[in-house]
C-alpha cells in the first residue's frame, strides 16, 4: 500500500522532564554556571578608523611612493 506508516521496532525516547534515580536529568550534563566577580559591563571593541583618515593614509604614501619614483627615473 502506498502511504503506509510503519512505527519502528525502537522503545520511544525518554521525555525530557524525565529524571534518572539520583535525581539528574537523563542524558544530560549539568553545567556550572561562573559569574563574573564585578558586574561592569564589557568593554566594547574600539572604533575602526575613519574613511577620512585611511584615506589621508593612502594618499600620503602614494605621493611618498610618486616622489621616490620620480628621483629615482631622473638620477
Amino acid at each position: 500500500m502506498v502511504g503506509r506508516f510503519e512505527p519502528s521496532a525502537l522503545p520511544p525516547r525518554p521525555k525530557p522532564s524525565a529524571r534518572a534515580a539520583d535525581g539528574r536529568a537523563s542524558g544530560a550534563f549539568q553545567m556550572e554556571s561562573i559569574r563574573p566577580d564585578t558586574t561592569d559591563p564589557i568593554p566594547l571593541r574600539p572604533a575602526p578608523n575613519q574613511f577620512g583618515t585611511i584615506m589621508l593614509r593612502f594618499v600620503g604614501m602614494l605621493a611618498v611612493a610618486i616622489a621616490i619614483l620620480a628621483f629615482v627615473y631622473s638620477r
